[in-house]
């Protein structure tokens, strides 16, 4: 795979490898086909007569910015929600699913965002996990778990081995495993919900080629991703929502970034320079609300930042390259070995998470759900905890002011 420059000024793409591309046969019968689509969520309207459909051996990108009812569109394939109106077709034929179990008895295979393994397992029981072959005996067959799985990964060439722990890949490989857990018996249709949201470009790489086999053996694959680089990279055509309708449809080859980027907002790309233009930035002599000057500790050498009061500041560099490491520094997970940083222009001397708290400091970190929420406890409890100290009164929690203030 070879990928560089993104796009030219024009928002082309300049350079771009289609070694990845199958060569999908665009006149074959789509293998799944939904037909005007409809789905209501009390007053809200999710869906407006939405068609979309995936032929065998391609790869068809699903776009749209949040709320746009992509995942809305896929809980109806998998069966999670049933449709208020329109169709789903498979093989041509007319299909209703009322459960999960009707999609994947359909031969469709979603693998969502969070996966679904066991750490503590290896790559093999994970794949067998509840179906697992049972001897004369009624003992679990290990010796035949083991030798399907190795047939299985390397019919698919995925670059993982049966006795490998979960625990022990890589995330990259940990999403392969996944990928083949929902492969396991006749997939037609692999639906892929941000896949690459947490890897690197070299993880990027391992789960595109995984997806090119895959198009070779006839898998139609459903691909959702808000990164629009992969989209040229790796599809085949391109559907975009926008407020529960279709966009627009496009052949990935024939079209550009620009068109795409102007369908997904609902604005010609003329209309967004000028827009974009017409928004200034925060006036210089703005408040700085915060200030490193040559901050330095075990990651961070010399770093000089300053953010004024209503502006974004974007932090970019490959992995590795200290992005994070800022970001834990202002929040007072790392230390500070030397150098100086001003929060609304004072010196911060005690650099740690509660005092950052106190300094009006907030911090997203990029794993959520390990570093980010308590996924145990409820959405009251989680909001709760950066303002214990205001929600507790002679050591007594606040449990009624606690949600109001959730709510």
């Amino acid at each position: 795979m070879r990928y560089t420059s993104p796009t030219d000024q024009q928002g082309r793409i300049s350079e771009i490898s289609l070694e990845m591309m199958p060569g999908t046969a665009h006149n074959s019968v789509p293998l799944v086909e939904l037909r005007a689509i409809t789905k209501r969520f009390g007053s809200v309207q999710a869906l407006r007569g939405v068609d979309f459909d995936v032929r065998p051996g391609e790869v068809h990108a699903l776009l749209g910015q949040n709320g746009a009812g992509k995942s809305t569109l896929i809980k109806i394939l998998s069966g999670v929600n049933p449709l208020d109106g329109g169709e789903v077709r498979v093989n041509g034929e007319l299909t209703h699913f009322r459960a999960p179990g009707d999609s994947r008895a359909a031969g469709i295979a979603i693998v969502y965002q969070e996966l679904s393994l066991v750490p503590s397992m290896t790559v093999a029981a994970n794949l067998f996990l509840g179906r697992e072959p049972h001897n004369r005996l009624g003992v679990v067959d290990a010796k035949a778990i083991q030798k399907s799985t190795q047939q299985f990964l390397a019919a698919r060439r995925f670059p993982l081995q049966p006795e490998d722990l979960v625990s022990n890949l890589k995330f990259a490989y940990r999403q392969l495993t996944e990928i083949a857990k929902a492969l396991m018996g006749d997939v037609r249709v692999l639906v892929l919900d941000e896949p690459t949201s947490s890897l690197s470009a070299g993880e990027e790489e391992i789960l595109f080629s995984a997806i090119k086999e895959l198009t070779k053996q006839g898998v139609g694959v459903i691909y959702v991703t808000h990164r629009l680089q992969e989209v040229f990279l790796i599809s085949d055509r391109v559907t975009v929502l926008r407020d529960g309708r279709n966009a627009g449809t496009f052949t990935t080859a024939k079209t550009d970034m620009a068109t795409i980027v102007a369908t997904i907002v609902g604005a010609s790309a003329d209309q967004q320079n000028s827009k974009a233009v017409s928004q200034k930035a925060p006036a210089l002599e703005a408040e700085v609300v915060l200030e490193m000057r040559d901050v330095r500790n075990d990651r961070l050498r010399g770093v000089d930042l300053v953010t004024r009061r209503g502006e974004i500041v974007g932090l970019a560099g490959l992995i590795g390259s200290g992005r994070t490491e800022i970001l834990e520094t202002v929040f007072g997970l790392r230390q500070i070995g030397s150098g100086e940083m001003r929060i609304s222009g004072a010196p911060v001397k005690r650099n740690d998470p509660l005092s950052a708290i106190r300094r009006g400091v907030a911090f997203a970190p990029e794993d959520r759900h390990v570093q980010g929420l308590v996924l145990d406890d409820t959405i009251e409890r989680n909001t709760a905890l950066p303002r214990l100290e205001q929600l507790t009164k002679n050591t007594f929690f606040l449990r009624r002011a606690s949600n109001e203030r959730a709510r």
